[in-house]
């Protein structure tokens, strides 16, 4: 594999699984929002910024991966290492929407 594609190859996967993450918990939390907001947080205030939150989250977590993809390129590996960086930017998605619903 040249080597300019094999740089391209980590913040490639990394964006794409990245965004695939994001997508499947935004819109599962879209799904479960009725039942969530009559749990945690009955205040119209409380939702609106429980989702603002959300979408910063979810235009930021690609773009960290999108970073971190050329910042930490790997030669041997680049899929794995782009996946590797997927899975904690979702990571950190997950956490800041359980920190949201369960703090806010």
């Amino acid at each position: 594999m040249a080597p300019a594609r094999r740089a391209v190859l980590t913040p490639l996967v990394a964006v794409t699984a990245t965004v695939v993450g994001v997508l499947v918990l935004f819109f599962g939390q879209q799904a479960l929002s009725p039942k969530l907001v009559a749990a945690l947080c009955p205040a119209p205030d409380c939702v609106l910024g429980v989702g603002l939150w959300l979408t910063a989250g979810a235009v930021l977590a690609p773009l960290v991966s999108l970073v971190a993809g050329f910042a930490f390129p790997r030669r041997d590996r680049p899929i794995l290492r782009g996946l590797h960086i997927a899975l904690w930017c979702v990571g950190a998605y997950l956490v800041e929407s359980l920190a949201l619903w369960l703090i806010v």
